[in-house]
């Protein structure tokens, strides 16, 4: 899984190289901050399986907070990465259920409209994540009833993650801009795991809107010309092997030096 999305993240850069070969004079940024995410998930078969074992069910709105970074065109095509974690609790008198969700990846995107101070883009974040959940079904009065009745139960899963979205961005500063991103989350996940044992349970695929607020500091500049920096790379390795080899050269003509005795200790 991992491996796929690094091979994702080249094809985004190579496509970036791309975009920025056609138009080297065009203005570039980077940067990021925080981005506090509220998700609106569709948890009803998860909800109707804990329910049905006599525990409380859990609250449909998640809040997660993280934070992402992205760059590239003010005006083209951005990649970046992200990070979310969130969990929601519920209690009964003598039940509780625990539900922890983080995902991460990589984000892509473009810029479909760029004016002087609002801009609207359209992209996608691609990751993975897991999600975790904790029963406890009472507490024990003594350390005797703790080992005698197990009170906790704990297992969790993987998934993959999808979710397009469209973000606003207004940027009051040079260096400052804000956003706001309404998405589609959307993922299909593995079985349960408990300890050593994998079991099928819901929710086998996750979804729900998303609305998240984000801060980026930081600037932007020129792209560089490629072609210019491919020929200072390839000047700087020639000057290195001119380098190796001068070196080599020296240390062949040092001609070895031969010590002489003093007179007095040959006569001796």
């Amino acid at each position: 899984m991992k491996t796929t999305l690094i091979l994702i993240l080249l094809f985004c850069l190579a496509s970036l190289t791309g975009f920025a070969n056609e138009d080297p004079s065009d203005t570039f940024f980077g940067g990021g901050g925080p981005m506090p995410t509220l998700l609106f998930l569709d948890l009803e078969d998860l909800n109707s399986a804990i329910i049905g074992g006599g525990y409380p069910q859990l609250s449909q709105v998640l809040f997660a907070n993280g934070g992402g970074g992205y760059g590239g065109a003010l005006n083209g095509l951005r990649i970046g990465g992200f990070g979310l974690g969130g969990d929601t609790m519920s209690l009964s008198e003598s039940r509780s259920v625990s539900f922890d969700f983080a995902y991460g990846g990589m984000m892509i995107e473009k810029a479909v409209r760029n004016d002087e101070d609002f801009t609207v883009v359209l992209g996608t974040l691609l990751g993975f994540g897991s999600l975790d959940l904790r029963f406890v079904s009472s507490v024990p009065e003594t350390f005797e009833d703790a080992v005698a009745n197990p009170f906790v139960s704990s297992m969790s899963k993987d998934f993959y993650v999808v979710q397009p979205y469209i973000a606003f961005e207004a940027k009051p500063f040079s260096w400052l801009s804000a956003r706001f991103q309404l998405g589609f989350l959307w993922t299909l996940a593995d079985q349960w795991t408990f300890e050593e044992v994998e079991f099928a349970g819901p929710p086998r695929t996750l979804s729900g809107l998303t609305a998240t607020l984000m801060l980026r500091f930081g600037g932007g500049g020129q792209f560089p010309d490629l072609d210019e920096m491919e020929a200072a790379l390839e000047e700087l390795s020639k000057e290195l092997d001119a380098l190796d080899d001068s070196d080599s050269d020296a240390t062949e003509a040092v001609p070895t030096e031969v010590v002489e005795e003093p007179a007095e200790a040959k006569t001796e």
